[in-house]
């Protein structure tokens, strides 16, 4: 006898169209000069906070006359990278390393008139989470810098400074 098997219940809604994007709030280059027995290399220590959002029109499955509405979702990340120009010349960069910020916002809302369909709530929530990540991102990069960076120079037994004037 085989087994009895459940059916998937049906979606709840509707996906009538999704966008996601990805924006670079703030970013900064930071050159240091790196210095282990003897040895001098320059580095530049690459970081960026950015925010990913999507935006889900959906409408109830099981009424295809309902209006739509709109959902969103913005999330922060902060990216680092380090690349090196070497006493031979050479300019190599690691992998960049992302983690996620606390920074966040979720939303839904009717989906207004306007062809294209415009997101008001959407648009502000992403504006208000990118002006308060712009006006910290200095604080977002020094601690960053502190927690990943540092100790990664510091491990390597390099001391890392900040390259002399021109």
């Amino acid at each position: 006898m085989p087994p009895e098997t459940t059916p998937e219940p049906p979606p709840a809604v509707v996906v009538l169209s999704r966008e996601e994007v990805s924006e670079v709030v703030a970013s900064v280059d930071l050159p240091r000069r790196l210095v282990k027995g003897g040895q001098v290399e320059q580095a530049l220590v690459r970081q960026a906070v950015f925010v990913t959002g999507a935006v889900t029109v959906t409408r109830p499955a099981a009424e295809p006359e309902a209006a739509p509405t709109y959902g969103w979702s913005l999330q922060a990340f902060v990216q680092r990278q380090v690349c090196v120009h070497s006493i031979t010349g050479l300019f190599a960069c690691s992998d960049p390393e992302v983690e996620k910020l606390p920074d966040a916002a979720k939303g839904e809302a009717p989906l207004g008139p306007g062809e294209p369909p415009l997101f008001p709530l959407a648009e502000a929530a992403r504006e208000a989470l990118t002006a308060g990540l712009k006006a910290r991102a200095n604080a977002v990069f020094e601690a960053d810098r502190r927690a990943r960076i540092d100790p990664l120079f510091r491990a390597a037994g390099v001391t890392a400074q900040r390259p002399p004037a021109r």
